[in-house]
């Protein structure tokens, strides 16, 4: 059984049915030239669509702006790390249209930026990582510590974008420089509260960060979960770097969201978990109805 089929029939135990798929692609300005008979994505300042590319990567229509979260283009692949891209995207740099800015949860490691997705990155105009990546990088980075704001400004509005801790690594660890990882909140008048998890393990760093948003910001509408259980036998002894399928599940049912968004979890050899593990995990926990099914990659899923 397929992905697709697997979050299909979740949602359909729980006699919930999936926000309806927008076929076509989108142009440069992130419009639907061909919606399928499905029905259309909104366009323009109501957007709110996110278009999976593949692992980590994907593309976040909200209050009339376009946010690429880690960039990962690569064709399948070995790197030196000793890591193994397994699938290539979805589609290439060339078709991604129009980007405002960039979330990127940290650049130390080949499956959240790859080498195209470095090049890409010299060509946005604004990118929000950690302080590491800045210094690694370089200026075309803005760095974000944990909790620090920045503002995206656009005609459709004013995007609050939030830095916040994410753990790469089980609780209790320090990873060091290598370990360095931001998650992200956007929100605003008018702006779905989004919670990006970044490469996260910690439920209790997930709570933690929910727990705040709730109380400074309000409701989180949609959380955007990497899962996947990555795990190397060179670190941690083969911990789980990322949410396992259970913690993804326990995070969904503590910050309570309207939608989750399950990303991280296809196209490298790093995974020990994926995503018909998740949806049972999620059933588990009674939260499957939460869960959006991004099949097939590349096509805009509705969020609103």
């Amino acid at each position: 059984m397929n992905r697709s089929t697997l979050l299909r029939a979740a949602v359909a135990a729980a006699s919930v049915s999936l926000l309806a798929a927008c076929g076509g692609n989108a142009d440069a300005d992130g419009e639907e030239k061909k919606p399928s008979a499905a029905g259309s994505a909104p366009s323009g300042a109501d957007a709110f669509t996110v278009t999976h590319v593949g692992g980590p990567t994907a593309v976040l229509e909200i209050a009339g702006q376009r946010i690429l979260i880690d960039p990962t283009f690569d064709a399948p692949k070995k790197y030196k790390s000793g890591m193994s891209k397994i699938k290539g995207p979805a589609f290439g740099p060339e078709k991604l249209g129009r980007i405002d800015a960039v979330l990127l949860s940290h650049d130390q490691h080949d499956d959240n930026l790859d080498g195209k997705g470095r090049e890409l990155l010299k060509d946005m105009p604004v990118v929000f990582s950690t302080p590491g990546a800045h210094k690694r990088l370089g200026d075309h980075i803005t760095p974000m510590k944990s909790w620090e704001e920045r503002e995206l400004k656009s005609s459709g509005g004013t995007i609050k974008v939030t830095a916040v801790p994410a753990l790469h690594g089980p609780d209790g660890v320090d990873r060091g420089a290598d370990g360095e990882v931001t998650g992200f909140v956007l929100s605003g008048k008018g702006v779905p509260t989004t919670y990006i998890s970044g490469d996260n393990a910690s439920v209790k760093v997930a709570k933690q960060v929910g727990d705040r948003i709730k109380k400074d910001i309000g409701a989180i509408d949609t959380a955007i979960l990497f899962a996947g259980a990555a795990r190397t036998p060179a670190i941690l002894d083969n911990a789980p770097l990322t949410l396992t399928s259970k913690n993804a599940a326990l995070v969904a049912k503590d910050l309570n969201p309207r939608k989750v968004v399950p990303i991280h979890t296809d196209s490298w050899d790093i995974y020990s978990e994926d995503i018909k593990s998740l949806v049972k995990a999620f059933k588990d926990q009674g939260v499957d109805d939460k869960l959006v099914d991004l099949e097939p990659a590349g096509e805009k899923k509705n969020l609103s």
